[in-house]
Formats: C-alpha cells, structure tokens, sequence
C-alpha cells in the first residue's frame, strides 16, 4: 500500500463530505447530533463506501455511466439519469447554502447568489483541473475546517443538543456515498481490496472526528448552530474556509451530471457553464428547502445503489465458487 494513494483518496472522501451543511452544523441540526448517531453514520459510510469501491473496482467501472452499465444492464440509463439527478440537487444545495452561510455570517442581504456565483466559479476550474491539484485542494480544505474549529473552540462551547432520530445518520450516510459515487468510482480502479478497506475505514474515522469535535459546538436554536456570535476576523476565516469546502465538494457533484451530458454536449466548458447556471438559479430557493428534501431523494437512490452492489458482489463470490466466469 501506498501511504500517499490512500491518503489521498481518504481526503477527497471526507473532503466532498465536509461541506457547507457540515461545518455550519446545519446537517448536525438535521441528521446526527449526538454521539450514538456519529457512531452510526461512521459503521453506516465505511460499509457502504466499501461496497460501492469493491464494485467498482471488480468491474472495472471508472465512471458512474460504466458503474450503472454493470449494476443494471438496460436500466443504466435510467439509473445514471437518477445519480446525475441527484448530483444536481447536491449541487443546488451547497451553493445555496455557501451563500446563506456567508450572508447570515455578514449579516447582509443581497439579490443576488453573489457568493454562490463565486463557489461556482471555482468548482468550475477546479473540475478542469489534475486529480492531483482536486487532492490537494481536498486537503487544504479539512486543514481549513480543521483551523476552524479551533478558533470555534475558542469562543467557547454551546452543548445544546437535540438528536435525530436513529435512521437519521443511515439516511445521511447513504447521501454521503451517492455524493461521491463518481470520485469513489475512479479513484477505486487503482486501488487493491486492502487498500479500498482502509480508505473506507479511515474515512469514515475522519468525517466522524470531525462530527464529535463539531458537536459541542452546535447551539441548535440557531439557523446556523456553529457559526453564531464570532467576531470578524474569525468570520473572514469562516467564509474562506466554506467557500474552500464547498468548492471541492462540487467538484465530486459535478463528475455525473458532465459525464451524462457529454454525448449531447462534449464541449466541457459550455457543459459547466448550463449546469452551474442553472444550479445557481434553483439555488434561490433557499438552503432549508434543499436540505430537507433532497438529501432524502438523495439517500434513497443511494440505497439502490448499495443494495444493487452488495448482491452483484455475493452473486460473484459464489459463481467463483463454482468456477464459472463473472460478468456483471
């Protein structure tokens, strides 16, 4: 194994994870707040994005589009439109909620998505950009969040908790995985079983530190549980470093729609031009609406996706078995 392979893949991983939602405490609010939760969410990821790698991997599905071809056969199709769908509704919801963040941090109101247009821009260059630079960008952003929370730290504690209900955190793990179908995909063509095992693991043991050292810091009675009451310098950090994780989550969200549309557009350009205009667009609608509705359209598909792998694999360990050549 290769320490900076692995590294790597576990930072875009954790990195699309750890988005607007996640460092405003919003989905804290919603899908986790309390440890029994994290504890769920942690089991919940690393199985799920396990399987969806080890799939991938078997069948040498590098992309989403090849990744529905083995799941379903004549129904990939339908089941690519649906996780481009969805990519799309995560892409709504993070520029909605990097601009709200920003705005409510600032305490201003404009007409205008202004600082989604800008979280937009960079996503764009960033998804033209090498797999290397995504990585880095991917581990400049925890280092961020995780400076963040320092300075949170430094404000002082809330402890106001209210948790979900117990499927809360299988439900956004499921969304978790279908958010990153399309990096879990590619990166799992150069990785071996052990390999996929532990990016799976430690991945979650990341996003899930993350969520524990988040968690006293959430005062739930505020729209924003963790970024109420800072003061301005902090506020300048706070916006730079959910501008940084919103980026490079939409770079992940990105990846199927592009890929869908590139038999009708094949100019990569134009194609991120339609998809983040649109985006921009439906993301007026507001961060609340977003969240609330689509991460569970979201996590079902994503359970489709899981359930639809796991039996291929077992289907595959017993034709083995017996001898007989695998196709998916």
């Amino acid at each position: 194994m290769k320490f900076a392979k692995i590294a790597g893949d576990v930072a875009i991983t954790a990195g699309v994870t750890v988005g607007v939602g996640f460092l405003s405490g919003k989905e804290a609010q919603l899908f986790w707040g309390s440890g029994v939760n994290i504890v769920l969410f942690g089991v919940s990821f690393a199985l799920c994005t396990l399987v969806v790698r080890e799939f991938c991997r078997a069948s040498h599905a590098q992309t989403v589009g090849k990744t529905c071809a083995q799941l379903l056969g004549k129904g990939a199709t339908a089941l690519q439109t649906a996780i481009a769908f969805c990519s799309f509704v995560c892409v709504v919801t993070v520029l909605a909620g990097a601009n709200e963040c920003i705005c409510t941090l600032f305490g201003i109101d404009l007409p205008l998505p202004a600082f989604a247009f800008v979280t937009a821009i960079g996503a764009a260059l960033l998804c033209k950009a090498k797999v290397a630079v995504v990585k880095v960008a991917n581990v400049i952003s925890l280092l961020l969040a995780a400076i963040l929370l320092i300075f949170l730290y430094a404000k002082g504690t809330a402890e106001t908790f209210a948790p979900p209900p117990l499927w809360q955190p299988a439900l956004y793990a499921l969304f978790s995985v279908t958010m990153t179908l399309g990096a879990s995909a590619k990166l799992s063509q150069n990785c071996t079983a052990k390999e996929n095992v532990c990016v799976s693991v430690f991945a979650a043991a990341l996003i899930c530190a993350l969520m524990a050292a988040i968690l006293p810091l959430c005062n739930f009675d505020a729209s924003l549980p963790t970024l109420y009451d800072l003061s301005f310098p902090v506020k300048i950090f706070a916006a730079i470093a959910l501008l940084l994780s919103s980026v490079t989550g939409l770079t992940a969200n990105v990846l199927p729609i592009a890929e869908l549309l590139k038999s009708v557009l094949p100019d990569e350009t134009l194609c991120l031009v339609l998809i983040f205009g649109f985006a921009l667009a439906l993301s007026m609608f507001g961060f609340d609406f977003a969240v609330r509705v689509g991460y569970v359209v979201v996590a079902l598909v994503g359970l489709f996706v899981v359930a639809t792998a796991t039996k291929k694999l077992a289907t595959r360990k017993r034709l083995r078995v017996k001898g007989k050549s695998i196709t998916f």
